[in-house]
C-alpha cells in the first residue's frame, strides 16, 4: 500500500531529478506514518504511532547524527562536529562518501547477528529500513548510477542461502529506483569470516579476494555491506571498482563497528 502511494505522489508531483524525489520521498513517508493509527513494531510487536518501530525500540537503535567521521563513520568521544577523523587526514580513502546508521552494539548488532547467521529475515524489514535512513540522513550530494551490495563467495552463499549485503539493498533500491547490480562484483577468494581477527589480518585476509566483471567507466557506484569495522572489505571491494572505471563511489553501511584495531 505505501509503495502505491509513494508512486501515485511521484507521478503527481513530478520529481524530475533525484535530489527532489528524495526530498518528496521524506515528506510522503512522514505524512503517511503520521496519518497512521497504531502500527505494530516489528521488533517487539509493541504498538507505535507516527514510525515503524515503537519508541522503546527506536531509543535502543540510536541513529548517530554527530560527533563523526562522514568519510569512515569514525565516532569521536567528546567533539559533536562532523569532521574528517585523523585516520581519513592522513590516509588518503579510495572512495568518494560513506554514510552508515549506528554503532554496531546493543539491539542494532543483535539484529543483524540474528539476521546474517541465524537467517532470521523477520528482523530484515528493520534493516532495511535502517540502511534508507542512513542513505537519507548522511545523502548530500551522492546520487548513484547503481547499486554494488559486497559479495560473499559461492561456498558461504550456499551454506547461508543469502547475501546479507544484497538483501539490506533491496528496500533502498525500491524506494529510489537506483538499479542494483548483484553479479559485477564477484568475490574469488573464500575467506575465513573477519570476525575477530585484527586490521593487518582482516587486510591479509582479503587481499585480492574480489573481481570486477563489467567495464564502469564513468559510473558512480554505491557500495553496501552491513557493518563496517576497519574498512579491509570496503578497501578491496572500492579498489576493484576503481580498476573497472568507476567515476565516484560511496559505502554505505548498517552499522559502524567501534572495535576497528
Amino acid at each position: 500500500m505505501k509503495n502505491v502511494y509513494l508512486t501515485h505522489f511521484f507521478k503527481k508531483v513530478r520529481c524530475f531529478d533525484l535530489k527532489k524525489t528524495l526530498r518528496c520521498s521524506i515528506r510522503i513517508r512522514e505524512s503517511f506514518f503520521n496519518a497512521s493509527n497504531f502500527l505494530r513494531c516489528p521488533i517487539c510487536g509493541g504498538q507505535s504511532q507516527g514510525d515503524i518501530l515503537c519508541d522503546r525500540c527506536k531509543r535502543s537503535l540510536k541513529e548517530i547524527t554527530e560527533g563523526y567521521c562522514p568519510l569512515c563513520g569514525n565516532l569521536f568521544p567528546v567533539s559533536k562536529e562532523i569532521t574528517l577523523c585523523g585516520d581519513c587526514l592522513t590516509n588518503l580513502r579510495q572512495w568518494d562518501w560513506f554514510g552508515f546508521y549506528g554503532v554496531y552494539n546493543g539491539l542494532l548488532k543483535e539484529l543483524i547477528t540474528s539476521f546474517k547467521y541465524l537467517g532470521d529475515f523477520s528482523v530484515l524489514g528493520v534493516l532495511q529500513e535502517l540502511l534508507y535512513r542512513a542513505y537519507v540522513k548522511n545523502n548530500i550530494s551522492f546520487f548513484p548510477d547503481i547499486v554494488v551490495p559486497v559479495p560473499i563467495h559461492i561456498n558461504r552463499l550456499r551454506k547461508r542461502g543469502f547475501n546479507q549485503s544484497l538483501e539490506i539493498s533491496r528496500l533502498l533500491v525500491k524506494r529510489l529506483g537506483f538499479y542494483l547490480k548483484k553479479d559485477i562484483l564477484i568475490r574469488v577468494k573464500d575467506t575465513v569470516a573477519q570476525v575477530g581477527l585484527n586490521r593487518s589480518q582482516r587486510q591479509y585476509n582479503v587481499k585480492n579476494a574480489f573481481k570486477i566483471r563489467t567495464d564502469l567507466k564513468g559510473k558512480n557506484v554505491l557500495l553496501v555491506d552491513d557493518v563496517f569495522t576497519t574498512g579491509a572489505t570496503v578497501r578491496e571491494c572500492v579498489r576493484e571498482l576503481k580498476k573497472a572505471g568507476a567515476k565516484k563511489i560511496g559505502v554505505l553501511v548498517v552499522a559502524r563497528s567501534v572495535d576497528n584495531s
